[in-house]
């Protein structure tokens, strides 16, 4: 929804969607809107898609790609750790240094981590998708700082609840 309205707004946007499937579906509904919108697929947890995305030329970063993976710390199996850990902070992370060194040679940019309340706080049978949150947040922070000399700017939005079909999935 952020691309949508940011393409409704004349922005030029790029929008990440993992499967191709879903490059369709968002083509079609910007195609109903009438808005221009370039739609990549962008697995951020595979090396080859991130290094394309590497090659475009991006001013404003919003990583928002995350997955949450519920349950007990003390009962969830390693595999499913691991895969958010995966998801939500190497993928991301890996992604943003390559958009932040073409920033850094513009010597411009902004990047923008969509985290979670639950990178302040965290909650009983969250703590998985809680760690990667609060991972996102110490990076953030320590990004912002190597970056400043380079005018690439770092924030952090921490959403609370919304109902945007995340949890359907």
């Amino acid at each position: 929804e952020i691309a949508l309205r940011l393409a409704e707004a004349e922005e030029e946007v790029i929008a990440g969607v993992e499967i191709m499937s879903e490059v369709s579906a968002l083509i079609l509904e910007a195609q109903e809107r009438k808005i221009d919108l370039r739609v990549e697929k962008l697995d951020i947890t595979d090396p080859v898609d991130r290094e394309r995305a590497g090659t475009w030329d991006v001013d404003v970063l919003l990583n928002n790609a995350g997955i949450s993976l519920g349950g007990s710390l003390v009962d969830i199996p390693e595999s499913v750790l691991r895969y958010q850990f995966e998801v939500n902070v190497f993928g991301t992370i890996f992604l943003t240094q390559q958009i932040a060194r073409e920033m850094v040679k513009k010597r411009c940019g902004k990047i923008v981590f969509v985290t979670s309340v639950h990178g302040l706080v965290a909650d009983p049978i969250s703590g998985p998708y809680c760690g990667t949150k609060f991972a996102l947040e110490a990076f953030a922070e320590s990004l912002s700082y190597e970056l400043q000399e380079f005018n690439v700017e770092v924030a952090v939005i921490n959403p609370g609840p919304y109902l945007t079909g995340f949890n359907d999935r």
